[in-house]
């Protein structure tokens, strides 16, 4: 009675994890991708001045041209002119930004690459444009950044799309210019599209953020998508966009003015002022975010069988648990059980032997977390000698 595109996508496995945090109802939840931080206040005044001023009816289905303007000029600091009347699309959030691209880019049979470990909502969209995921993995050794040769050597005439994301999510890397620019070589030679994910521009800790619209020639070669949840900590608000030159734009139009016709109007009235207005609470809630990492990375460190290299941007730490020798959902599993700490099972980002842990939370609640976490580790042995005895005929 469905379709067999929705069946195709398997449920998340990140549910059994809230599932069990609800049965025990004590948790504390580093699992969410989301600021902790609320919306500044001059953003949400100006909503509330959106709405008392009868912005309720249907906008462009482009975007608000005042905020389309200010966009242009932001990607016009990397260095790419785009214009603002027919190159930029705001959309509901950067969800929706990144599933026009796709639904508009990709044919049923053609690949996407995309790189491991992943943000599930990308494997989701190629299986709901019918396309086939084609994997690279990205190493530890090399600090989670992708090398440009095994991506060029996952390409074949059916691929149409790489997938890049920087800063990353689950890895907290930040991948540097020079590996930026040689991906883009490589979508080039080979007539590939790159859509570039760069929600976590603005949290960045250690170096810069770099856009691939920064290098020469880009923006023929390259869908830009961001947006202003994590940016302005309004991701409730539900504002994203994409740059694509003009003629790719167009196309990309239809499917958007189908699914949303336009993005909500007092958002994007709230996402112009942020722009226009002060920077500061950005870079008050960097240096917390900053803060927080600092203090999260030396505890998971301290953990018995477990490492975590040091992220360099986003608000996630992608902690190494293989040498606990337990699957990273099952690892989940117990910490919710035994210690009331919920995280993200690498498995999920079709990466085993990882967890992701958010510190985008208060330092008491992640203090309070990796205590809990660090004595359920030390008990870790004891539970599995037990657990073994008793499979035991």
């Amino acid at each position: 009675m469905l379709a067999d595109r929705i069946l195709a996508v398997p449920r998340s496995p990140f549910y059994s994890i809230m599932e069990l945090a609800q049965q025990r109802g004590d948790c504390i939840y580093l699992q969410l991708g989301e600021p902790d931080f609320v919306t500044p206040a001059h953003i949400r005044e100006a909503i509330k001045r959106a709405l008392d001023e009868g912005y309720t009816h249907y906008g462009s289905d482009r975007g608000a041209p005042e905020l389309r303007q200010q966009l242009a000029k932001k990607l016009a600091g990397y260095g790419a002119e785009f214009d603002w009347r027919d190159e930029i699309l705001v959309t509901a959030g950067g969800q929706a930004a990144l599933h026009v691209a796709v639904m508009s880019l990709v044919n049923p049979g053609e690949e996407i690459i995309i790189l491991l470990p992943h943000y599930p909502p990308y494997v989701v969209n190629a299986l709901l444009c019918g396309a086939k995921a084609v994997f690279v993995k990205l190493r530890p050794e090399r600090g989670f950044v992708p090398d440009p040769v095994e991506i060029e050597a996952a390409i074949t005439p059916k691929t149409k799309a790489i997938i890049v994301l920087t800063p990353n999510n689950p890895t907290g890397a930040v991948y540097p210019a020079d590996v930026l620019g040689q991906i883009l070589d490589v979508a080039k030679r080979h007539n590939v599209t790159i859509i570039s994910d760069e929600t976590y521009e603005s949290l960045v800790y250690d170096g810069v953020h770099t856009s691939f619209l920064s290098f020469p020639g880009a923006r023929d070669h390259v869908i830009h998508v961001s947006g202003f949840s994590k940016t302005y900590a309004m991701t409730g608000l539900r504002v994203g966009y994409l740059a694509a030159p003009r003629e790719k734009l167009l196309q990309l139009l239809k499917y958007h003015h189908t699914v949303n016709i336009s993005a909500n109007v007092p958002a994007q009235m709230a996402c112009a002022a942020a722009m226009q207005g002060p920077q500061d609470c950005v870079a008050q809630m960097r240096d917390e975010y900053r803060r927080r990492r600092d203090m999260l990375i030396p505890m998971l460190n301290d953990m018995p069988g477990i490492t975590c290299q040091v992220p360099q941007g986003a608000f996630f730490a992608f902690a190494d648990i293989r040498q606990l020798n337990l699957p990273s959902l099952d690892f989940a599993q117990y910490l919710v059980r035994e210690a009331g700490v919920v995280l993200t099972n690498g498995s999920g980002f079709d990466y085993e032997g990882f967890v992701r842990i958010s510190y985008a939370a208060k330092p008491a609640i992640i203090q309070q977390a990796m205590e809990r976490m660090k004595q359920a580790v030390m008990n870790l042995p004891a539970y599995l000698a037990k657990r073994t005895g008793a499979s035991q005929p």
